[in-house]
Parts: C-alpha cells; structure tokens; sequence
C-alpha cells in the first residue's frame, strides 16, 4: 500500500476503534466513510453500509434519500408514507481494493455486481447488507412517483490506492457501464468513476479538516454589534462564485454537510416556488434582479474573516436558503456572471446563539419540531455533563451539533451525534435495540418523546455512550470477539443490566442516578472488572446460538437476552437445618 495512504489508514483506524479488523476490512471502512461523508447531512454508521465476507463485488453500499441513509424497508415505506413528492434519492456503490493499480477484471467484477443488484429477480446476493439495500431500493422503486425528476441517482467508486491515468481500456469500460445503465432505464443521473490514491486523500482529509471556503465579493456592508455575535455582513457575490466556492464538494457533488442545520431539507425544482426561483435564473431579464426577488442566503460560521473583496469562512452551515442554494447548483452552466446572490453572513462560537439562529431562520413554515431536538434544554445539559469529564479517562464528547469536534483532533471513538446518542439511550433504557439496529425512523417516532423528556436525567445519555465507547474499544483491543459489533445494540441493555440490576428506575427519578453511576463506576475501574460484563453478555449470545439477521429487528429476542442474566436481587432463604435428636445418655441397659 502507498505509503500515503497508509498513513491516512492508521490515523482513521485508530479514530474509530478498528485496530483488530483485517486491513482489507479496514481500507474498505476507509473508502466508505471519506466517500460517503459529503452526501450525507448527519453521522452514518460504517457497519450498516459496508458488506462483509460474502460480497460478490461491491465493498460499499448506501441508500441515500434526502441526505440520510435508509437502513430498513420499513423506513424507507415511512418515509414515503409523507404528502412530499419530490424526495432526493441516491444510491453509492462502492468498490475498495488495496491494491497499488487498477485492475480491469475487479472493475468489472465489480460493475457486474451492480447489474445483478439492480436486475435479478429475485435477487440472489447472499451478503447481509446487499440484501437488505435491495430490499430498501425496492420500495424506493415502488415509490418513484415521489422521486425528484421520477428516476434516482446513481453513484459507483472503483478505489485502490494506484494512481489513475484513464487508460483507454477503463474509458471504454466506464463507457460501455453507463449504456448498460441508461439500458435499464432506472436513473435520471449516473456518476460512474476510477478513484485513486490523490482523490482518495482529498475525500478523506475533507472529513477532518473541516469546510474552508473563500468567496470574492462583489460588494460588503458590515452590521452594527449584535449581543453573542462577533462579527456580521451583507453582502452581494456572483452567483457562479457561490457555487464553485462554497457549494460543490472535491468530487462535483453538492455539499451536503453545509446544510446539516437547515431543518427544512430541499423541496425539488418541481416546487411552484423552486420552479419560480429557476425561471428567474433561465430569463435574460429577471436574471439579473435575482438579488432583489430573492431572500438570499443566510451563513454562519464560528470564524469569519473579510480581506478585501474576499470573504474566508471555516465550518460554516447555511442556515437559511437551502432551496436557493439547490436550485443555484442544478442550474449551473445555465446562467452568466453577471447574476448576483445576497448573503448575510454571521460569525459565532456561541452554541446558544446559533441554535436560536437555526430556529428562527428556519420557522417561518411548518417544520417538525423532533428536527429541532439538538436545540432543546436537555439536550444542551447533557452537552455539559459531557464536558464536566474534560481530563478523564471516561472523556467523551457530545456533538450538540453535528460535526462540531471537526478538525479538532477529537478521536471519532469519543464523539458522539444526536443520532448516536439517541440509539443509546433506546437500547440500553428504553430496551429497544431492535429500532436502534434497523428502525431509525421508528425510533425517533417511537420513542422522542421519552428519550427527550426535559424532566429526564441527563446522566442516562452519558452513560448509555460510556458503554458503547468500551465496547469499541474492547472490539480494536479483540477482547471482545469482533463478530459481536452486530449485536452492539443489544450489548448496551445487557451490559447495563448485569451491571446495575434488572429493576431500573424510570429516566425522570433521582433512583436513576444511582443506577446509571453504577455502570460509570464499573467501566472506570481497572480494565479486568469493567470488561467482566462485556464477556459476560458475549457469553449470553454464543449461547443463544446462531441469530438471524431477521430475528436481530424483533424485539422479542432482547427478552430472551435478558432472561438469561442472573438476578442478583433476589434474596436466599438460608435452608432450615434441623438437628437430630442425640440418645438419651442418662438410661443405660442393665
């Protein structure tokens, strides 16, 4: 392997807990998270997008509808159950070969492959993930009158760590796939390309470095101070600079990630007002009024600089003018340089500050209220117990906001998101690691409510995530047996049970802080007694026998984990010992 790459490979392996995966499985996890990171608007899990020994060609695969990964059917026909008719779908295939070069015959293996998933009926792929992706792209299929333009994109990366130079026989290739493709008619778009070892690098530093952006300015107006803002501006830019600048990615597909705190995800362009938006763009005339028909965009970044005419932006999240922002991307190459764009543009560190920021550029129509779960008080106490571990070993940290610890040198082990932090708490207290496994949507609809109680303990977030934080690191260390990541749901109820009891308190009663400090002051305590419950629970599930991947979403086999702990409350009846009578001594025969 080069040693670039390889270099890159340790740093990500050590960041997530994968020291005791084959280094195979490890570049695979590698290229699936640095090429699906900018799609997405929120964390992933690597398990739930990464085929394991029985794929036939492809190391990767991911779902992508509206910015977010679907794990399930079930969420996929919940999604589409919605009055929205124009939902964002994408599908990532994803081949990873550490190899230095590029070998014809693996890319059409792996091309191969994608046909099959995309043709075969029934589907024969016996892999655990392309299954469940097929079953979820089935749905999709079913559903494509609410699919934007009626047809899903589709995405394929061939990656080795070579240097690829387009020789003739890939083009011809690539060529012949994208007929094949167009052949079968399921996709409105196709993005099919060879990444090697320099664009790898490029998606793999932009996850940690965070988004650095620099816009020239047609012209700027600084705002008055603002309580909590450090810095704030008007200004008007060109139209084309603020999509090549600030919303396409290093691969040419649109940022996502700079729209993680826009609650209201993109409506489509065949949106009245969309619509309206684009023909303003398309007419010679209007086109150039587009800065005084629309609203503009609104960015806010905790570091803001303005040196001259030109704009430099870290982290920054549009907060406002996700639809602008989109319709300005699709429409690319269809207007000059003379359509200018407004932006308000706002520096702030204050956490609090930019939650109200997000909720009041954001509330100007209906939008659910459980997309605004980080700005709630709970949530911002819990942020707090967090930070009170700073200097311990049990250190963690809760991204109030999404990404926030990037570019911070924050091991990807310690940090944990909303989405995260809430399959915790649903598994360990709510015993429903069945919705944390395939049912994210469920679980939010299932279960919001509970989890995010004000009235709620904030330790019960804290240690729900201790839990999952040692049991990656007794998976990398292989004290824990590496197969038993599937079940890590599971694990949390039947850790936290051997270790504080069966009774558990509810989430509001001060009993659950005592509870919840029993399982904190197990997992601080030397290594050999706080690994004690974790093979404890590996034991329960080597004997449960062999659990299929349908029987893993009831929720049914949780009880029969849990049934076979040893409750240690009940209380033993000492036998009563009765004492035989001894012979009379005082009688004696004559």
């Amino acid at each position: 392997m080069h040693r670039i790459i390889s270099s890159h490979l340790a740093n990500f392996v050590k960041g997530f807990g994968l020291e005791s995966s084959p280094q195979d499985q490890q570049f695979e996890y590698f290229c699936n998270y640095a090429t699906l990171y900018s799609r997405c608007a929120s964390g992933f899990d690597l398990d739930d997008v990464t085929t394991g020994n029985g794929d036939d060609g492809v190391d990767g695969i991911a779902i992508i509808l509206d910015e977010e990964i679907i794990i399930s059917d079930e969420d996929a026909t919940s999604a589409f159950k919605t009055d929205r008719k124009n939902h964002d779908l994408e599908i990532v295939f994803i081949q990873a070969k550490t190899s230095d070069g590029f070998d014809l015959g693996d890319f059409l293996k792996f091309k191969e492959s994608i046909l099959r998933f995309l043709s075969e009926d029934p589907y024969l792929g016996k892999d655990a993930i392309q299954k469940n992706a097929r079953t979820v792209f089935d749905v999709c299929i079913r559903n494509v009158p609410k699919i934007r333009n009626g047809k899903p994109r589709l995405t394929a990366r061939f990656v080795t760590t070579g240097n690829y130079l387009a020789p003739k026989e890939f083009k011809t290739a690539i060529t012949n796939f994208q007929n094949q493709l167009n052949d079968i008619g399921y996709f409105s778009e196709t993005d099919i390309k060879c990444l090697g070892r320099n664009e790898l690098t490029q998606l793999w530093v932009a996850t940690y470095s965070g988004i650095t952006a620099q816009l020239p300015l047609f012209g700027s107006a600084p705002l008055p101070t603002i309580s909590g803002i450090e810095e704030a501006y008007l200004v008007v830019a060109r139209a084309v600079d603020v999509v090549s600048n600030l919303l396409i990615a290093e691969d040419g597909s649109l940022r996502a990630q700079v729209f993680e705190e826009n609650v209201r995800a993109y409506l489509g362009g065949d949106n009245i007002v969309n619509q309206s938006i684009a023909d303003t763009l398309s007419s010679s005339t209007s086109s150039t009024r587009f800065p005084v028909l629309n609203n503009g965009i609104t960015i806010v970044s905790p570091d803001v600089r303005l040196q001259g005419n030109v704009l430099h932006l870290e982290n920054f999240q549009i907060v406002n003018g996700c639809q602008t922002s989109n319709i300005l991307y699709e429409n690319r190459g269809k207007y000059d340089e003379s359509v200018m764009v407004t932006l308000k543009v706002i520096e702030t560190s204050n956490e609090d500050v930019f939650s109200e920021l997000v909720r009041a550029t954001n509330s100007q129509s209906k939008v659910d209220e459980t997309q605004f779960l980080t700005l709630r008080p709970i949530i911002k106490r819990t942020e707090q117990l967090f930070n009170s571990f700073e200097g311990q070993d049990g250190r963690l940290y809760f991204e109030r906001r999404e990404k926030q610890y990037s570019g911070k040198e924050v091991p990807a082990i310690r940090t944990f998101n909303i989405n995260t932090v809430t399959k915790c708490v649903a598994s360990m207290f709510c015993h429903r690691p069945d919705l944390a496994y395939r049912y994210p949507k469920k679980m939010y609809e299932t279960l919001s409510d509970v989890i995010f109680d004000e009235e709620n303990k904030e330790i019960v977030f804290y240690a729900s995530c201790l839990v999952l934080y040692r049991l990656h690191l007794y998976v990398a260390s292989s004290n824990v047996p590496q197969n038993m990541r599937r079940f890590k749901w599971h694990i949390l109820a039947l850790v936290g049970t051997i270790i504080a009891g069966k009774e558990q308190p509810s989430l509001k009663s001060k009993k659950m802080d005592g509870y919840c400090q029993k399982i904190i002051d197990r997992l601080t305590k030397p290594s050999e007694q706080a690994l004690t419950p974790f093979k404890q629970a590996v034991h329960i599930l080597e004997t449960l026998g062999e659990i299929s991947d349908d029987r893993l979403k009831r929720q049914t086999v949780l009880d029969e984990m849990l049934a076979a702990i040893p409750d240690t409350t009940k209380k033993v009846t000492p036998k009563r010992v009765t004492r035989s009578k001894k012979p009379n001594s005082s009688k004696n025969s004559s």
